[in-house]
């Protein structure tokens, strides 16, 4: 063999060999490299807020049907907490349902409710210009209700047994219109509860 025979063959194990050590190592047999830890999922929340009101329910009240929901939970205190954005196709109508529950800790939501609705202020004196802004006691609804909120916005609370609900409807609309489809919207939420 003549010497460029010789270099030809050396050049071509060398191409070989180096080939041979730039495999990716995922493709050698027995490989040893670490697999990354499984992540653990969050589970998907409750939908329990989401279920408590009809696609008619909301058209009766908003004059159209919702298109979407959109669930959500946290947990506080020893309460669940539900959330469900009811999405209409104006944005600006949709509506958001809150459940508070006790949870398998042990929260007492009446404590809560009465930490809302029943807390005094021992001591407290209205400040000259301060506007009293009490919530409205609504009669007929729940063991107890009341609405808080503006002239412009506001949201319905209503206490059922050891539950309560809190009910925010969009769109335009005085407080008084917005009290009246609230009421609507409880009224039928609460034939679930």
């Amino acid at each position: 063999m003549g010497y460029f025979h010789l270099r030809f063959i050396f050049f071509f194990a060398l191409l070989a060999l180096a080939a041979s050590c730039s495999k990716p190592k995922s493709s050698i047999v027995g490989s040893s490299s670490p697999t990354p830890p499984a992540t653990k999922a969050s589970p998907a929340p409750d939908n329990f807020a989401c279920m408590l009101l009809t696609r008619e329910e909301v058209q009766a009240v908003q004059g159209e049907a919702f298109k979407d929901t959109k669930p959500s939970e946290h947990s506080m205190a020893g309460l669940v907490v539900s959330q469900c954005y009811f999405e209409l196709p104006m944005p600006v109508n949709s509506i958001v349902l809150t459940v508070t529950r006790k949870a398998d800790s042990g929260g007492d939501p009446i404590e809560s409710w009465r930490e809302i609705f029943h807390r005094e202020e021992p001591g407290r004196k209205k400040e000259e210009g301060e506007e009293e802004k009490k919530p409205l006691k609504i009669d007929g609804l729940g063991d107890e209700a009341f609405w808080t909120g503006t002239r412009v916005g506001g949201a319905l609370y209503v206490l059922r047994g050891s539950c309560y609900i809190r009910i925010s409807v969009g769109g335009a609309g005085d407080q008084e219109q917005k009290i009246e489809k609230s009421k609507t919207l409880a009224a039928d939420v609460l034939k679930r509860l």
